[in-house]
């Protein structure tokens, strides 16, 4: 019987096309009408939990580079913290479920401050679809648990929006497809490369995922992965930053995940690349840069889509990877011990036992 986390990595490139098909056809509308309600000078404030919020970086990214200010805030903090100021921005709430227990709690609050907001949800009928003002539907694929085939459907839904309020909308829509295929042949070679990309950091931890750019959305929804699914501390960081200090942290047992963006910010990535591998860190190199392994280095190409884009395509080998640490620790990939399908409680850990085991360690669960 295959493995149902299996079955939603591999299901991806087909999830892609049906919500970039819904967005740009039965969904239009609401996205013409989303696109007007950020349609002003106002900086807009993504809002999300987990993976919700990570989903969102690269849309930042997006926008900053065509002129809007926009950043991405965990919910918890927009309804702790950041509340007062709330009503000088476009809020922008994205979340799976739409019944997060923050993201619940701070609908009700921008509601009762009569505070509008935009929801971007999978389920439209949730609490917080209910008490948005305007809505935006992704209808992507439901996942078993962990967070897959949400994390590339929304990331495309939010993506979408961000061409949408700056008029790019029309002008990407071919590029949406060309990015299914490149997923689809993604998808088939992290299957092929997923044993050895796990033999060559088996014994790392934590794996550092360092990046530039709209990178920062592939290494968060990276780290998530790696620690629900494959049990291995994970720390994400982008790379100019990490030279400021952290790079003391190098030598025959690090190990990271070094994404390689376009132009100057791929070419420092690069270079810091090979520092890490001077310094005797083990580094797997993901980017569209044609470069070869070696002993401490392996690389996984990604096709040479738009920046903004190729996070979907580049969170796929780190899936990959995460599936085969479970494995490698007999443990059933996707099988976990305090994670439930929506956290309605900000308090607690709901345990549920151990993690099932494999019966045979080296069996291939995916078959």
């Amino acid at each position: 019987m295959a493995n149902p986390l299996w079955l939603d990595i591999q299901a991806q490139g087909d999830n892609l096309r049906h919500v970039v098909h819904h967005l740009y056809g039965p969904e239009r509308n609401r996205l013409k009408e989303a696109a007007r309600f950020l349609g002003n000078d106002k900086p807009i404030l993504f809002v999300g939990m987990g993976s919700a919020a990570y989903l969102c970086m690269p849309a930042e990214s997006y926008l900053g580079r065509h002129g809007r200010l926009a950043s991405v805030v965990f919910a918890s903090d927009a309804l702790y913290t950041l509340l007062p100021v709330l009503q000088h921005v476009n809020v922008v709430i994205n979340s799976r479920s739409g019944e997060t227990v923050e993201v619940v709690k701070l609908s009700q609050a921008l509601t009762e401050a009569k505070i509008p907001f935009l929801a971007i949800t999978n389920e439209p009928e949730s609490t917080l679809a209910q008490s948005a003002t305007h809505l935006l539907w992704s209808q992507s694929r439901k996942d078993d648990l962990v967070s897959i085939n949400i994390v590339t459907g929304m990331m495309a839904a939010t993506l979408i929006l961000a061409a949408e309020v700056v008029g790019q909308s029309e002008a990407t829509r071919a590029a949406w497809d060309d990015l299914a295929t490149a997923l689809d042949d993604t998808l088939v070679r992290a299957a092929q490369q997923a044993d050895e990309l796990a033999d060559f950091l088996e014994a790392i931890r934590p794996i550092y995922l360092l990046y530039r750019g709209p990178s920062k959305g592939s290494a968060y929804c990276g780290r998530l992965v790696l620690e629900e699914v494959g049990r291995r501390p994970a720390l994400p960081g982008e790379a100019a930053d990490f030279r400021q200090g952290t790079i003391e942290v190098v030598d025959d047992r690090f190990g990271a995940v070094v994404f390689i963006p376009d132009g100057k910010p791929g070419q420092l990535n690069l270079a810091l690349a090979d520092d890490l591998r001077a310094g005797g860190g083990r580094v797997l190199i993901v980017g569209a840069a044609q470069i070869g392994d070696d002993s401490m280095k392996k690389v996984f190409q990604v096709a040479a889509a738009p920046s903004d884009l190729r996070p979907i395509l580049e969170v796929v080998p780190v899936q990959m990877l995460a599936y085969k640490l479970a494995e490698q620790q007999g443990l059933e990939p996707g099988a976990v011990r305090y994670l439930s399908k929506v956290i309605t409680t900000e308090l607690g850990i709901p345990a549920s036992g151990p993690i099932p085991r494999l019966r045979n360690r080296d069996r291939l669960v995916q078959r």
